[in-house]
């Protein structure tokens, strides 16, 4: 039999899970929270890119219309005291690495623990002459250099705190419900922005919504699903062409991350030039039978140019590999290819 104690405890912990409040029992706790700030920090770091999701799409013939678009995203610690001992400065770039960044989402986000609502917070701030940095996260020097605005940037998509909390095994950060207003441009419509972001030690899912008064989606995809973005390695390759009759041609000392990265290349001369790039893939491929769903390394070299549609890609060599593996490489009559993950440097003795 339930004390009256224990049940006004139950019925407290109802009305705050009803309410969208912050759970005051079990999970969550002050220490718990710095620990996965800090956690949430080491996650966050380094490269994500939705291209195996896009791939999977379009192999599963998805209609045009549904596959997710391609994005990239990357996030680099900086180190600025003003802001605190948590900042993440981050890039967005659409279509992938070599698409240009996008300057409204070109932030500094510091994170911080907030013991009261007891969640992790994340707040964005502007940067002075944002198209300077462009591509510093490669640059040390220049992000040495970064200085924030003022203030929070002033409205839009890109101005809401993001509130995390541990659920389960994994991070889970929301915008505060009709916290976030803003419009996409100087005199258009206000919006009710919300966004929610999930991260798992392989994979950020994010889906956001900017919605009319009336509650109508104005903003973002109609069947509101989250873009899934793997987490990326870093690989050493090199790609080698040897022609029938002609000198040998090396491409060595590429850097290219796994999900999704691409290097372009032009083997022969003049009029017999012919475009070739190699992408590094690590991500899912639809199965017909539905018992192979598994992630796997996959080393491609196609004729042709990344921007083209892909039914006018020829594959012209590759390879696949598991997806915890360390290396992937293929040889044809006149193509050779490898990708290496670099050894972990050894501690000093």
């Amino acid at each position: 039999m339930r004390s009256r104690s224990t049940t006004r405890l139950l019925l407290a912990a109802l009305v705050l899970a009803a309410t969208g409040a912050a759970p005051a029992l079990a999970t969550n706790s002050p220490i718990e929270l710095r620990t996965q700030a800090q956690r949430l920090v080491d996650l966050l770091t380094g490269e994500f890119d939705s291209e195996p999701q896009r791939f999977f799409e379009q192999e599963q013939k998805t209609p045009v219309e549904l596959i997710h678009s391609r994005v990239y995203r990357v996030f680099t610690r900086v180190s600025l005291p003003a802001l605190g001992d948590k900042v993440l400065f981050v890039q967005l770039r659409n279509g992938g690495r070599e698409g240009r960044p996008d300057p409204v989402e070109t932030l500094l986000w510091s994170i911080s623990v907030d013991e009261t609502r007891r969640a992790i917070r994340m707040s964005p701030r502007a940067i002075r002459d944002v198209e300077r940095y462009f591509g510093a996260e490669n640059d040390p020097a220049r992000l040495a250099t970064l200085q924030p605005a003022s203030a929070t940037p002033p409205g839009g998509p890109g101005a809401c705190d993001i509130w995390w909390r541990l659920v389960g095994t994994q991070l889970v950060g929301r915008t505060d419900p009709e916290a976030c207003r803003g419009s996409l441009r100087p005199g258009g419509a206000v919006l009710a922005w919300s966004w929610e972001w999930v991260l798992a030690d392989e994979e950020l899912w994010i889906n956001f919504a900017g919605r009319a008064r009336d509650g109508s989606l104005a903003f973002g995809r109609p069947d509101q699903t989250h873009w899934r973005l793997g987490k990326a390695r870093r690989f050493e390759c090199f790609l080698a062409y040897q022609p029938q009759v002609g000198e040998r041609q090396v491409a060595n000392g590429l850097s290219m991350h796994d999900r999704g990265d691409v290097h372009r290349w032009n083997v022969g001369d003049g009029e017999r030039s012919i475009p070739l790039f190699m992408q590094l893939n690590r991500g899912m491929r639809p199965s017909n039978s539905g018992r192979n769903y598994t992630d796997l390394l996959r080393l491609d070299v196609y004729e042709g140019r990344p921007e083209d549609a892909p039914e006018k890609w020829i594959r012209v060599g590759g390879s696949m590999a598991s997806a915890a593996s360390d290396r992937a490489g293929f040889t044809t009559p006149e193509l050779s290819g490898r990708c290496t993950l670099p050894s972990a440097p050894q501690p000093r003795r």
